[in-house]
């Protein structure tokens, strides 16, 4: 009886549409090397506009004077307009890095790290995924449509 609980328990965690299995296929895709199945799963358009919204919130939080603050949104503007540049840039790097044959160990601590050491917060369609144990990193996924989830904002806490 214990075995077919386990085994239950399990399957139920790994079950398709949920967060968790998403990241077990991309972690796959990665140590695949494929990069068309990994990006099925990372969103990096998002990512490159949430990291460049964060930045420029950092610095407007701690701007003191109106003149400092009109200049960083200004240059929030400028940015905006070179966000496709810079996605495609990021892509072409994380395309590259999937592919490379992992010389510089891009991906030695997906080869030894599992989605069974992440704590996985669901609220509806987003989830927010961060390691167990000490680690001020995190991240949220989104529900697509067909039901699998994509990594779309990296956060510091």
């Amino acid at each position: 009886m214990l075995p077919l609980l386990f085994v239950a328990l399990a399957a139920g965690c790994t079950l398709s549409n949920t967060p968790r299995r998403s990241l077990d296929e991309l972690r796959t895709a990665l140590l695949n090397h494929d990069a068309d199945t990994a990006f099925r799963y990372v969103d990096v358009d998002s990512i490159v506009r949430c990291m460049v919204r964060d930045i420029f919130a950092k610095y407007e939080s701690k701007a003191d004077d109106p003149f400092t603050i009109v200049g960083i949104r200004a240059s929030r503007q400028v940015a905006g307009l070179l966000l496709p540049v810079a996605s495609e840039l990021a892509r072409n790097r994380v395309r590259a890095a999937i592919l490379s044959p992992d010389e510089g160990g891009y991906f030695d601590y997906v080869r030894k790290g599992s989605v069974w050491y992440l704590e996985i917060a669901t609220d509806g369609k987003t989830a927010v995924v961060k390691p167990v144990g000490k680690s001020d990193m995190q991240f949220r996924m989104r529900q697509m449509e067909d039901g699998h989830w994509k990594i779309v904002e990296i956060m510091r806490e």
